[in-house]
């Protein structure tokens, strides 16, 4: 954080002003997004954290310094972003509430992210929305996911209504699954993800099925992946697909360290 001080009619403020998008919360995510889309004014003022009284108070070099303190935003290097809160909790669409993961992807099954990181990777960026936030589940207690299970026909109905979502509220959640899916995966199971990059072209629609490897034998598919691990035993497929993320890619990462270790002992 930067510390900025300015005065209004002879009274002295401070201001902790964030200097990374691990800093903000996710209101502010949403409107810095907007500040690099050359939005300022409301968007400058929640991005620093400003009072309304006090920002309408300012005159426009106190503005134009402000602003300035956020130059970095205009060189920010997507491929570098990391951290793992998830600051987007929930959306409202067409009146309807979904919610989103949590941090360091606690509560985000195998089945779903193989779901939603194939259409990040292929770059249906709306579809991957569409399966990482959801309804509330009826019988919501707190003591288990807050979303309604993932399912790929769920999410074909979510992504329908996507369009309607606002396009800064969109890019910011692009950006937290990014930082969140390198800090909380990437740097971890490192045996896994030699890569870093997702598709940041548009997206042209939901990815119920993501193309088989054989019909795109260049591209990364986690569904092969799945596969592979399962190997014989597809009558378990169901219970598979429930386990946490993590559970999975650990058990995979380590079967790698293990095979690679067997081949430089062989």
């Amino acid at each position: 954080m930067n510390k900025l001080e300015y005065e209004i009619d002879g009274e002295r403020h401070e201001l902790q002003l964030p200097t990374s998008l691990a800093e903000m919360t996710g209101e502010q995510l949403v409107a810095a997004v907007r500040l690099m889309d050359g939005n300022d004014g409301d968007p400058l003022r929640i991005v620093c954290g400003m009072p309304e009284d006090a920002f309408a108070a300012l005159s426009d070099f106190q503005r134009f310094m402000i602003m300035d303190s956020f130059g970095w935003l205009d060189h920010l290097d997507m491929s570098s972003l990391s951290f793992k809160g998830w600051k987007i909790p929930s959306i409202d669409v067409d009146g309807e509430v979904w919610y989103g993961p949590t941090s360091n992807f606690g509560n985000i099954t195998w089945g779903e992210f193989v779901y939603a990181d194939q259409c990040m990777i292929q770059g249906f960026h709306r579809a991957a929305i569409a399966s990482l936030f959801r309804p509330q589940r009826k019988d919501y207690d707190g003591e288990t996911d807050r979303r309604i299970p993932f399912t790929t026909y769920g999410t074909t109905a979510r992504f329908a209504k996507l369009p309607n979502l606002d396009e800064a509220v969109q890019t910011a959640i692009l950006l937290n699954y990014r930082a969140t899916r390198a800090a909380a995966l990437e740097s971890f199971y490192t045996e896994i993800f030699p890569y870093h990059d997702l598709n940041t072209s548009d997206d042209d629609g939901p990815n119920d099925n993501p193309p088989e490897p054989e019909e795109q034998p260049s591209q990364f598919s986690w569904t092969n992946i799945h596969r592979n691990l399962l190997g014989d035993h597809i009558q378990d497929e169901d219970k598979f697909l429930q386990l946490p993320v993590h559970t999975v890619l650990y058990r995979l990462n380590t079967l790698i360290k293990e095979s690679k270790k067997k081949k430089s002992n062989g």
